[in-house]
């Protein structure tokens, strides 16, 4: 059995060297779509306009530790800041008004998606914008934001979605959960995000930070979302109305905050893993014979081959006996010691190696979150009301220019 589980520990290096030959290849044809349509822009039809006139819409319920912040870094990128205020009992509204945001209060708590559409119509923003960007309230841009997002939101495109980045202050410098979060990020947008953006594949965007035409958010955005994520409800409907690409903008960077503790990371990774089986449930995914159903079914037999994974691989490492358990444990890190060499390199947080323990073991609870997941979503598939509440927030008050470190 230790032969057998030797051969299965070098499944994950086999499985990076052919992800990552697939996010190279998706880079390439993009790199090659991009002069293909510099060549024909003379004589071709377009969707859209080019962008010029741009805002920032953000929904906040009780962020009055996070939004000044929030506001004040979108404000650098030198476009208007418009808040909803969801039902807030704090001083979400007053932090809100000092840091500079145009505001919107709502008595009750209607939950994200509804507040932004009320906000929207309440402002009139589909008829004063070419474009929105719309952000969490905990959420901290770069004041290049727009201007990195703009680059790829061509006229076919519809929305350019941001670059995730783990906040991770220095008083929880050795926080598990911020270092598994900056890790999957990291992993997820160089393989995976990149892949489905170079084929218009995009089977979730960063709902926290992505810039949206507002010809798509008249029709996505609706008072009536009855899923409990509604980025992802919006990337399939603009996929299923086919309004246009949706396109990864890496130089387009955010940094999010991230829960910090069990608690809030399996409610968040829930929320997140129910959402999406909402939608898949709800668009039918696999009835179509086009590249978005047929490369979304191959992503679902990924997931299953990685939820099977896990019990296969305790079951090796079982079967291989106490003697072997030191060998086992050092061939099952391995792989993953790989992947978070390459993301404390690129991430420039060398620390990030002494995470790879506890990374592995959030990476099997993650499983037992998929499978939860998609039993909710199968005795829930709509919810009347899609509110939820954040992961524990840190105060961002007195943060100046560096976000990570």
């Amino acid at each position: 059995m230790t032969i057998g589980f030797f051969e299965h520990a070098f499944l994950m290096p086999l499985i990076t060297f052919l992800t990552i030959s697939l996010a190279i290849a998706a880079v390439f044809h993009e790199y090659r779509r991009a002069k293909k349509i510099k060549k024909q822009r003379g004589n071709r039809n377009y969707p859209y306009k080019k962008v010029s006139k741009v805002a920032f819409l953000i929904a906040s319920k009780d962020g009055e530790k996070t939004i000044a912040r929030t506001v004040k870094a979108a404000l650098a990128n030198k476009f208007p800041v418009y808040v909803v205020s969801d039902g807030s009992k704090d001083n979400t509204v007053i932090e809100a008004l000092d840091a500079g945001g145009q505001v919107m209060w709502l008595k009750l708590n209607v939950g994200k998606a509804s507040a932004l559409h009320k906000a929207y119509k309440h402002f009139k923003l589909g008829q004063k914008y070419d474009a929105i960007a719309i952000l969490d309230d905990d959420v901290l841009i770069e004041k290049d934001f727009i201007r990195q997002a703009k680059k790829t939101l061509d006229r076919e495109t519809a929305i350019a979605v941001g670059k995730n980045l783990t906040y991770w202050p220095d008083n929880k410098r050795w926080n598990i959960w911020l270092a598994s979060r900056a890790h999957g990020y990291w992993a997820y947008q160089i393989t995976l995000r990149t892949i489905q953006s170079g084929y218009n594949v995009m089977t979730c965007i960063s709902g926290s930070n992505s810039l949206y035409r507002t010809e798509v958010l008249e029709q996505v955005l609706t008072g009536e979302t009855k899923y409990i994520t509604e980025d992802t409800y919006w990337t399939l409907e603009t996929h299923r109305l086919q309004l246009g690409r949706i396109t990864y903008s890496p130089k387009a960077r955010a940094w999010l905050q991230d829960p910090t503790n069990f608690r809030d990371w399996y409610k968040q990774s829930l929320r997140w893993m129910w959402g999406t089986f909402q939608c898949i449930i709800a668009h039918r995914i696999g009835s179509k014979a086009n590249k978005l159903h047929v490369s979304y079914l191959a992503l679902m037999v990924d997931w299953a081959l990685y939820i099977l994974s896990g019990p296969l691989t305790l079951f090796i490492i079982l079967q291989a006996g106490v003697r072997n358990l030191p060998l086992s444990l050092l061939l099952l890190s391995l792989g993953y010691f790989v992947w978070v060499l390459a993301a404390a390199i690129a991430l420039k947080i060398p620390r990030l190696i002494l995470f790879v323990p506890a990374i592995i073991v959030i990476d099997f609870a993650f499983r037992v979150v998929m499978v939860h997941g998609l039993i909710k979503a199968l005795r829930q598939p709509t919810v009347e009301s899609p509110i939820w509440s954040s992961p524990q927030r840190v105060e961002t008050r007195k943060v100046v220019e560096a976000y990570a470190k």
